[in-house]
């Protein structure tokens, strides 16, 4: 039987919160898979990041069209982001993790419209035509449509380091 000795107890207080959050880290990064919680959940925090990720566009038109464009998904992975730092500035091992665990999942939703780049078959808010598409003119702008693969790539790729710096989260704060 399976008997809750000291170490085993302090042993799950430092890794228990990991091994909880892990799950999530792959529903976001199948997005949702096909799981009907997993659909629902990824929808829900898609649409929360959807509302910062518009709010990115307000925010940086000051900065020039280029930037006006690129802040819907800068600003969606800068307000995780910042909730890391908080998180790691207050030793919050929860916090830090909930946020990381956030950042990746905006990482996953961010790569998902730069994969889209060339196609540009993703529905965009408002019923906004193909030539609305963010990473389609972004890329375009630099002369790099021709590298969506890699960027997309690259972003998914970001969610992974996200999570396993999660899942190491105790070895910095208990």
């Amino acid at each position: 039987m399976f008997a809750l000795t000291p170490e085993r107890r302090d042993w799950l207080q430092t890794w228990g919160s990991s091994l909880a959050l892990l799950p999530f880290c792959v529903i976001f990064a199948l997005e949702g898979g096909d799981l009907w919680f997993g659909e629902v959940l990824w929808m829900l925090v898609h649409s929360f990041d959807l509302i910062i990720h518009e709010a990115g566009h307000f925010f940086f038109r000051f900065f020039g069209r280029f930037m006006e464009i690129a802040g819907g998904s800068l600003l969606q992975l800068l307000i995780p982001a910042l909730f890391v730092y908080q998180g790691v500035y207050w030793d919050n091992k929860l916090g830090t993790q909930l946020s990381l665990l956030l950042l990746g999942q905006n990482f996953v939703d961010v790569s998902i419209y730069a994969a889209d780049a060339q196609a540009r078959a993703l529905p965009l808010i408002g019923n906004l035509g193909p030539e609305s598409h963010d990473w389609h003119n972004m890329l375009a702008m630099l002369g790099w449509l021709e590298s969506t693969p890699l960027i997309a790539g690259a972003i998914y790729a970001c969610a992974f380091i996200c999570w396993g710096l999660m899942l190491a989260v105790p070895l910095r704060i208990h």
